[in-house]
């Protein structure tokens, strides 16, 4: 009798044991679940990348153009102003400028920014107003990944610095306040560095970049009496150039003149 009393109690007590741990709440430490928020935010964000629900929100690829063009052009001057007409004709605008000058020729450079809407349509006016192309070279990249990437790490850092700021108001202790201001601080240069990447991809993809490189060259024929008057200027410099070395000589040539007068006197002497 005693031994099925104590079997019962014992039943008893397991039974009350596993009610008590199977209520038990599971606790993770404030900082752990800001970590694990933001692993599950960012795995759930890139998860999403190739699904609908990424294909609903892109309307349309992201894609950054660029271009290289040359030509030859009777009229530096003239054609830069043209080009940049026709840039302010299709809301674009000149980021960078270059001009050099050799020999008998002048070159001209000029980097353009122009709305990617617009990029095609200025190329093939371009090409029409300046008659045709010495090389042409166009190319495009496909960031449309990385794009959305970034805009679902950006939230998803943001979503860290709100629970971040939701324990840092319930800081109990000094050492939590400062813990949980340094984590702030990470994630908040983090957030920086993903903003900085998506204007750069924004502004790469609003506007594509296109290198206009023209040149000038120019035709000179014969002409007798250019050339007789170039003769005779180059002739006349040459002379200059003869007396100017003599100048430097002078030291040579009143040492010369001293020996030739002492051997004359000598002579005379003799």
């Amino acid at each position: 009798m005693k031994m099925s009393c104590r079997a019962v109690l014992l039943v008893i007590l397991c039974f009350a044991l596993f009610n008590a741990c199977s209520k038990k709440e599971s606790f993770t430490p404030p900082f752990d679940r800001a970590a694990v928020a933001e692993k599950e935010q960012t795995v759930g964000a890139r998860k999403s990348i190739g699904g609908q629900a990424v294909k609903d929100e892109v309307q349309e690829r992201r894609l950054i153009k660029t271009g290289t063009v040359n030509f030859r052009t009777d009229s530096v001057a003239a054609t830069g102003r043209q080009v940049r007409e026709m840039l302010k004709t299709h809301n674009g605008y000149v980021a960078q400028e270059d001009e050099h000058g050799y020999g008998g020729s002048k070159s001209f450079t000029i980097i353009a920014r122009i709305p990617a809407a617009s990029f095609d349509r200025f190329v093939e006016e371009l090409e029409k107003a300046v008659g045709s192309f010495d090389a042409r070279s166009i190319g495009v990249q496909d960031v449309t990944a990385e794009f959305v990437d970034t805009e679902a790490r950006l939230k998803s850092k943001k979503e860290v610095e709100k629970n971040y700021l939701d324990i840092l108001s319930r800081a109990k202790t000094i050492e939590e306040t400062l813990a949980v201001q340094k984590l702030l601080g990470e994630v908040r240069g983090e957030i920086e560095s993903v903003e900085g990447r998506l204007k750069l991809l924004q502004d790469q993809t609003a506007y594509s970049s296109l290198t206009i490189s023209f040149y000038e060259r120019s035709v000179t024929g014969f002409s007798f009496l250019g050339d007789v008057k170039d003769a005779f200027k180059a002739g006349w410099t040459g002379f200059l150039h003869v007396l100017v070395g003599i100048a430097y000589a002078w030291v040579f040539v009143l040492i010369g003149a001293i020996v030739i007068v002492y051997r004359k006197v000598r002579r005379k002497k003799g």
